[in-house]
């Protein structure tokens, strides 16, 4: 059997264990200056956050193998890797009760508000105003059996989502993709969805493509009730940015929350909601997927992939 060179890019998770003969460099993190010689002569590459650029296959004679320690690839040239012959592999819903929890916790922040009172207590302040609880809610919240949860996203993530809403009393529906022509049984058209919901969980699995991208505009807010959240825990680029910043200003909607990013890492140059005069925001920074039982399926599953390919039995194949 063939020696293999395994190169970590990072150490976010940890390189999981192989019976095969092989080669094992690990690098804490990895810059794009440092990737195309880090990588020229490895055969797999391992990459939970590190992106894995065209130029750097392209210099990568030996490369066999790009196996990714998440769920999504957007941070792999996949076609090059194609064009190459080089396989891609992924571990899929790794994380899928961390980031259903994760979404959650954003929702229970907005709708209590408990961010904007945390820092009015710490500053002595929340006992001394008349008539606080009507200044700083528009409207009492609802409770979670007046809530109606739409599931935007019905992968792993998605259904642990309907489960826990289900669980906390919620009334759940699932919205079909938005422009399908037909609506699956035990769906909503996305448009009705739009209409019936009080608390929107996006959770899209999948890199954001066109079908997929801007599945929330300006439209879609004005749509909405004004008291509704929205919640990204997917995918960047599933909301438009620009759009919710404005939605929330104008107070189309009653509040909002991310950890995803079009552009990761998102900063005040790049992303229109790193805006501290926009209220009712709550925000992450893609943290949603990260617990101790992410990590133990993630290496789990990650070593079963390598193991798989070595074997010439490969499993959990992007391309």
């Amino acid at each position: 059997m063939v020696k293999h060179t395994i190169v970590s890019l990072d150490t976010l998770l940890p390189s999981p264990p192989v019976s095969f003969d092989h080669e094992l460099i690990e690098y804490p993190h990895t810059t794009p200056e440092q990737l195309p010689e880090r990588i020229q002569n490895a055969t797999i590459v391992l990459t939970s956050i590190t992106p894995v650029t065209k130029e750097a296959i392209e210099n990568a004679r030996k490369l066999e193998l790009i196996a990714c320690n998440r769920t999504g690839t957007d941070h792999i040239a996949l076609p090059t890797a194609a064009a190459h012959n080089i396989a891609i592999t992924h571990v899929p819903a790794q994380s899928a009760a961390s980031v259903a929890e994760h979404a959650f916790a954003m929702y229970f922040a907005l709708r209590r508000q408990i961010l904007p009172f945390h820092g009015l207590t710490l500053e002595g302040q929340t006992w001394k105003e008349d008539n606080m609880l009507h200044q700083r809610f528009e409207r009492p919240p609802r409770t979670n059996d007046e809530e109606t949860l739409v599931v935007v996203g019905y992968g792993a993530i998605g259904k642990e989502v309907e489960r826990l809403g289900r669980a906390l009393g919620m009334g759940v529906r699932v919205a079909e993709r938005k422009g399908a022509r037909a609506v699956r049984q035990g769906r909503v058209a996305f448009e009705e969805g739009l209409v019936l919901g009080t608390v929107f969980l996006v959770v899209v699995p999948s890199s954001v493509d066109g079908g997929t991208r801007d599945m929330f505009t300006g439209r879609e807010f004005e749509v909405m009730d004004s008291s509704a959240v929205v919640v990204n825990c997917g995918r960047g680029g599933a909301i438009n940015e620009s759009d919710l910043a404005a939605a929330l200003k104008n107070k189309q909607i009653g509040g909002a929350a991310t950890d995803v990013y079009e552009h990761e890492p998102a900063t005040r140059e790049n992303c229109p909601l790193l805006d501290p005069t926009i209220p009712n925001l709550v925000l992450s920074p893609h943290i949603a997927w990260f617990s101790s039982k992410t990590i133990k399926n993630t290496v789990a599953v990650a070593k079963a992939n390598l193991e798989a390919f070595a074997a010439g039995n490969p499993q959990n194949m992007v391309q």
